[in-house]
């Protein structure tokens, strides 16, 4: 996520403008341009240069674009995968973290039945036998073993049928999707499945966050986001309540 989608292609210290790789400048006066300046001097142009104009070390033929300086807002694991968004605006970032009114996310999992470690009995965690029935995910209250924050209850959850060759298999699908509203702890889900439900999450990839889903971009790239995500992030959603 760049600022409001728009590349910075350089700036003019003598001028104290700003200018967007789409022609569009800024201007200040010197105190609101030095600390601007100081705040977005990390900030890789399109040629890959990093201002104010001091050149990167990779080579031409190796120059990348890079996130520095930017915030991730909601994150993965390092086991996990999925969309991760990232911004340098608090508004943003506000947006897509705070609690309410709470930017919907999709998950994928793959499971398998939980084993109990020696972890879990020196604790009193008590894992249960495997359930396919998922409406205890719908529940208000629950909590997880030794914490006092409860669980904030998901928005959709289903099991996915296993299809090979067009024909869904007679095995019991080991997929299931969900839905959640706030920026759950990945770690916090896999253990929500295990005291619950008496799943092992083996694979975890998080689809979407909001309008913005999982595309093309290959796993460890980035792209800017689109106007039409950026305008489906900030317009109200479906749980979110009008201000009195």
């Amino acid at each position: 996520l760049t600022r409001e989608n728009i590349r910075l292609d350089h700036l003019d210290k003598e001028e104290r403008q700003l200018f967007y790789n789409d022609g569009s400048t800024v201007s200040f006066d010197h105190w609101k341009f030095a600390r601007y300046h100081k705040m977005i001097k990390s900030m890789p142009n399109d040629s890959g240069e990093t201002l104010p104009g001091k050149k990167t070390k990779e080579t031409s033929q190796e120059k990348i674009e890079t996130l520095s300086g930017y915030d991730t807002s909601g994150g993965l694991d390092s086991d996990s995968t999925g969309v991760l968004l990232f911004t340098r605006s608090k508004l943003m970032y506000q947006r897509l973290v705070a609690p309410k009114p709470g930017i919907q996310r999709e998950y994928i999992v793959k499971v398998h039945p939980a084993i109990p470690t020696t972890k879990d009995i020196e604790l009193g965690i008590n894992i249960p036998p495997p359930t396919r029935d998922l409406s205890v995910l719908f529940k208000r209250g629950n909590r997880l073993h030794n914490e006092r924050i409860s669980l904030k209850p998901l928005k959709e959850a289903e099991w996915l049928d296993d299809v090979q060759n067009g024909k869904v298999q007679k095995k019991q699908s080991r997929t299931i999707r969900f839905v959640t509203v706030t920026g759950t702890n990945q770690k916090r889900i896999k253990r929500m499945f295990r005291e619950y439900l008496g799943w092992h999450i083996a694979e975890l990839v998080r689809t979407s966050v909001g309008p913005v889903q999982v595309d093309s971009v290959p796993e460890g790239k980035w792209r800017p986001l689109k106007q039409e995500e950026v305008k489906a992030i900030f317009e109200k959603q479906p749980n979110e309540k009008k201000p009195k």
